[in-house]
């Protein structure tokens, strides 16, 4: 039986501490990220997640399961303390948006494991639910490796995939990572009991590594293909939400249907208006299927009393 400390937020970390709980191993603490939550709010905000927060709220369920929170932040000896005195076997962190020092990765008497959301080496860093939809991937899928301090860099120690469909979206990637992970914890945890962590090394030239997008990201070219465009709202919804501009104003796309027929119309005009819009692109045409206007009182697009007209252009 191995002692487990979990560092990491919402569902994925909660992904692996449900299974680990029905397991012959024993989780023994939560790690929260310290830099965010300082004060009286490392109190207040566990016992609000607790009531508010629902099943996948790391701080709240911590608090109803009645495991002790370790809040780090310098990851000094002082402040690693309350987690060294829980004589940990093995760390498992997932979506954590710490990096691990040494003193941290050298506390547990196993080491530490963290489970990234993507098949790596491909995809290294805080953003592989985008990138994988961005890069018009086939597959992702969960890594499990060893931690360094590089990030995402350590030897591979488990690997499991699934099929991108063609309507995943940056949501419904994260949750199928989710599962896929649930589902694999328990038999990795049990294998590194007996043998250790004994991976695999990345192949560093086949790596890539992802930045969080930015607003400059979001903004939609009617320029690109359909497809292309289809892939940018499907990966960077809600947050930065793809957007264009229609009479002055930000119009934020929620989801469109692509359409690769050609069509001999300049990118970014209207050419169907009743109903849903769409509008042709490089390649193809784009059928907006969910937009809205923000505040001061957010509207669906197009409202009826500003419906753009055929052959006007969205920039």
């Amino acid at each position: 039986m191995l002692r487990i400390a979990i560092a990491g937020g919402a569902r994925l970390g909660m992904s692996m501490v449900e299974p680990l709980l029905h397991s012959r191993h024993e989780v023994v603490a939560v790690v929260q990220d310290g830099r965010r939550t300082r004060g009286w709010n490392r109190v207040v905000q566990p016992a609000m997640a607790r009531v508010l927060g629902g099943p996948f709220s790391m701080p709240g369920q911590a608090r109803a399961l009645g495991l002790p929170l370790v809040w780090i932040d310098k990851m000094t000896e002082t402040e690693l303390d309350p987690l060294r005195k829980l004589d940990i076997d093995l760390l498992l962190v997932s979506g954590f948006g710490i990096i691990l020092k040494q003193p941290l990765l050298d506390l547990p008497r196993i080491g530490c494991v963290n489970c990234h959301s993507s098949l790596l080496p491909r995809h290294r860093g805080p953003n592989p639910f985008a990138a994988v939809l961005l890069s018009d991937d086939d597959e992702t899928g969960v890594t499990f490796h060893v931690m360094e301090r590089g990030i995402d860099t350590g030897d591979i120690l488990d690997q499991g995939s699934f099929a991108l469909r063609p309507t995943d979206t940056v949501l419904t990637v994260y949750r199928r990572c989710c599962e896929l992970a649930a589902s694999r914890v328990v038999p990795l945890v049990d294998r590194i009991e007996r043998e250790g962590l004994r991976g695999t090394p990345q192949d560093a030239d086949k790596a890539t590594y992802e930045k969080n997008p930015s607003v400059a990201d979001a903004w939609i070219d009617w320029t690109r293909s359909a497809s292309k465009i289809d892939r940018q709202i499907r990966a960077l919804g809600p947050s930065p939400a793809p957007r264009f501009r229609f009479r002055g104003r930000t119009v934020y796309v929620l989801r469109a249907k692509p359409s690769s027929i050609p069509l001999d119309a300049e990118p970014g005009t209207v050419i169907e208006n009743r109903g849903f819009v769409k509008v042709a692109t490089g390649q193809g045409t784009i059928l907006l299927q969910g937009a809205f206007t923000p505040g001061p009182v957010p509207w669906f697009w197009p409202a009826p009393w500003c419906r753009p007209r055929l052959g006007e252009k969205l920039e």
